[in-house]
């Protein structure tokens, strides 16, 4: 009784940070977005881990988040090997999928751009030097807190992928003291903010 108590105090206090986090970033104008972000691309396109990275699972930003679409475009243009989620299966299995070029993206099913089925190479998970990961917010120990599906988290969890370096993108006011953890949550190794 005690521990399912605690579980939905946690589960509380999550939907209060990412409801407050929806709103600073609806309240966030493009031209902030825009020039915030490129800040953010620029230290990602120096950052060691991403240089010394020949396969880097990347994101396609939603239009509130650290847009991503710079990134990932000058990354292909180093050739450097792209791979964005798609989404797959009733419990929400990130595939990671090869992107070969922005023009090969279609909205997916949860609204989120995917490769088109057909230029969707799924890629062993073993290959990857460096994921890049989105978040509602992060905390000072890099924990981060989704959308609330988990689907990062069960990624991040996969064995195949531990030894990959991790890079959280976000707002610099995207960044907390303290968020609640769950055993399940998985931190990044670091984060870029603008």
């Amino acid at each position: 009784m005690i521990g399912n108590m605690r579980l939905e105090k946690e589960v509380r206090e999550k939907d209060l940070v990412r409801k407050a986090m929806m709103r600073l970033l609806k309240d966030h104008s493009p031209e902030q977005r825009a020039e915030k972000s490129r800040i953010v691309r620029e230290k990602l396109l120096a950052d060691e881990d991403f240089l010394r990275a020949r396969t880097v699972m990347s994101y396609v930003s939603l239009p509130s988040e650290v847009d991503t679409a710079e990134m990932n475009r000058e990354a292909i243009k180093r050739g450097k090997r792209i791979l964005v989620p798609c989404i797959c299966g009733a419990e929400g299995t990130i595939i990671a999928a090869e992107l070969t070029s922005m023009d090969d993206l279609v909205r997916g099913s949860l609204g989120i751009y995917e490769p088109r089925d057909g230029r969707a190479k799924k890629v062993p998970l073993v290959e990857i030097d460096l994921v890049v990961v989105p978040a509602l917010a992060f905390d000072a120990r890099n924990m981060r807190l989704g959308r609330g599906k988990g689907y990062y988290d069960r990624f991040l969890s996969e064995k195949d992928i531990s030894s990959a370096r991790t890079i959280g993108l976000a707002y610099r006011f995207q960044i907390v003291e303290t968020l609640p953890q769950d055993p399940h949550d998985r931190p990044v190794n670091r984060v870029l903010t603008d």
